[in-house]
């Protein structure tokens, strides 16, 4: 009996390691992916698009005008607003472990104007498309010499059969069928968010994809009205720190960071950051990756309050400086 267990404990053990070693080498380390001839599609004049110059007139300045809370110069417009407040919610979901944050939260929000398309650039860490790849927020700012930028969708992190579309600055990486939302900026400023189910990446190219997000879900209905049901796995509609992207029109968005798993912040569940976004007015919202990875830098300083402060991330949405 004893050296049946024995027996029985090492096979445990075994598998344990034969998993955790397989984890650790699709996940950690670094796997720069090949992308395939027929997705090598790249959009032609990516960066031509509608001009909000005179749209948004009384957003810009001719000269960069920046204060630690604002800036705006010919091309963009940002402004930062930070809210905390008490939500008199306890997250009991989990089995309870979120119970020890409490109730209040807080966020930093950018209300952003662009001139044209180009002010928004995505990136991978390391420059690299794979899985493995991390970087921190700020020293991708610094390199991308971004003016705001907040972290991305984690997009190398589903090896799921089903791990969606990913368009890029107006490159095709990956088609395939998604099992979430699937949120697309096209190039004259419009986003819309598809529901799960296969995307023809060439096919969004052809009208004009600038950009993908595949972690969701979707905040917003088609009337702009909070959702009160979220595609998603129960796990993200706990609290925790968030990240997302909101659409007024083109050439006007926003960008949040809630912090989380502290005192002085538990973070946000879904229907809340819902709520927050159609008070705003956005048409449109999209969740993007959370949690440790939830970072907002202004230059390449950390401007909101992760609990993991030295945290790295997989990519992120930056704002730029237009083309001249």
């Amino acid at each position: 009996m004893k050296k049946a267990f024995v027996v029985l404990l090492c096979d445990i053990l075994a598998a344990v390691v034969l998993m955790t070693g397989i984890w650790g080498y699709f996940y950690l380390m670094p796997h720069a992916s090949k992308i395939p001839a027929a997705e090598q599609t790249r959009l032609v004049n990516a960066d031509a698009s509608g001009d909000w110059h005179e749209k948004f007139a009384d957003k810009f300045t001719d000269t960069v005008v920046s204060t630690d809370t604002s800036y705006s110069s010919s091309d963009i417009s940002i402004r930062l607003t930070y809210r905390s407040y008490d939500t008199k919610r306890l997250d009991r979901s989990g089995g309870g472990l979120h119970k020890i944050y409490g109730t209040k939260t807080s966020y930093v929000l950018a209300d952003i104007y662009i001139s044209n398309i180009s002010c928004i650039k995505t990136a991978f860490a390391e420059d690299t498309y794979g899985t493995g790849f991390s970087e921190k927020l700020e020293g991708m700012s610094r390199r991308i010499k971004s003016v705001l930028a907040v972290n991305g969708d984690s997009y190398s992190n589903n090896l799921q059969k089903d791990n969606g579309t990913i368009i890029r600055n107006g490159n095709l990486y990956r088609s395939k069928r998604s099992d979430t939302d699937t949120c697309i900026l096209y190039r004259d400023g419009r986003m819309k968010i598809y529901e799960p189910g296969y995307l023809d990446g060439r096919q969004l190219i052809d009208d004009g994809a600038y950009q993908s997000w595949i972690f969701g879900p979707s905040l917003l209905d088609e009337s702009g009205r909070a959702k009160l049901s979220f595609e998603t796995r129960d796990y993200i509609k706990e609290s925790h720190p968030r990240t997302a992207i909101g659409y007024y029109e083109p050439g006007h968005y926003c960008l949040l960071v809630v912090d989380g798993r502290q005192a002085a912040s538990r973070g946000m569940f879904l229907d809340e950051m819902a709520r927050l976004f159609e008070k705003l007015g956005c048409k449109a919202a999209y969740n993007l990756d959370g949690g440790h990875t939830a970072f907002m830098t202004m230059g390449d300083r950390i401007i909101n309050r992760p609990y993991k402060p030295h945290n790295k991330v997989a990519d992120g949405i930056f704002i730029v400086e237009g083309l001249k």
